[in-house]
């Protein structure tokens, strides 16, 4: 019973898919390695709950999406809220181990805070995860102690303006600063993102990636920018609008 619900989303997804798959692009142009992340609480789960991870694994989820905070203690936990307490959170080993099993699945550590961030490192390394595991959450001016604290590859948390979307010099300026701080790539919300910007990126050798599309209408217009990763609560619809099935 744990993993029915979860299906029973998925099957209206795909009922609404069927409904309305005229209306989508019968293709789109995606970057090497395009992804769908799977948001923290993806297909209706409890969101930074075991049974939510093991319900993107059995969904085959390409990249699974943890919010990482830190008790008071300093033990690392799954949370959105920045400051739990000695009580709350569940703790990040745990669901490091479910996605361990699964060589597949990348993981998104989406940080809340920066109180013990090599406690996050060395569990990640305990569990052979360092080359499928990064980060976001990662402002400008978090970087340095991210740097400071962590080996673990980051996105650079920035808002796409209206500007840098339709004018190739400011995005330049974007990807020169990204480069400069040694981020993998710009994780933005999607409302602003365009082609543009993503070509941009990807010519100075940067990701994008671009949250948190949930509404099928917003869907095919953010595909259509080629992005290199999306993340959405609803990873099987957007897998089936997109026609991309890896």
């Amino acid at each position: 019973m744990l993993l029915l619900f979860p299906k029973i989303i998925c099957s209206c997804d795909n009922l609404y898919y069927k409904l309305n798959k005229n209306s989508f692009a019968s293709e789109y142009c995606f970057p090497l390695g395009f992804t769908v992340t799977y948001h923290a609480g993806a297909m209706h789960t409890k969101a930074n709950s075991i049974s939510s991870v093991k319900a993107a694994i059995e969904a085959n989820a390409q990249i699974v999406e943890f919010d990482v905070s830190f008790r008071p203690d300093g033990t690392p936990v799954i949370i959105h809220n920045a400051e739990p307490s000695n009580s709350q959170g569940v703790f990040l080993e745990k669901a490091l181990e479910v996605v361990a099993g699964h060589p597949e699945c990348k993981i998104n550590l989406d940080i809340k805070s920066m109180k013990n961030l090599a406690a996050v490192d060395e569990l990640v390394k305990r569990h052979g995860l360092f080359e499928r595991v990064f980060y976001t959450g990662v402002f400008e001016d978090w970087v340095d102690m991210v740097k400071k604290h962590s080996e673990i590859p980051y996105y650079l948390n920035h808002k796409i303006t209206p500007e840098e979307a339709f004018d190739r010099d400011c995005a330049q300026a974007v990807a020169d600063r990204a480069k400069q701080l040694g981020a993998i790539g710009i994780n933005s919300h999607f409302e602003h993102a365009s082609k543009l910007f993503s070509d941009v990126m990807h010519k100075n050798g940067l990701l994008v990636s671009l949250w948190t599309v949930n509404n099928p209408k917003d869907m095919p217009r953010v595909l259509a920018v080629c992005p290199d990763n999306i993340t959405t609560k609803r990873p099987q619809l957007l897998r089936r609008i997109s026609g991309y099935q890896k």
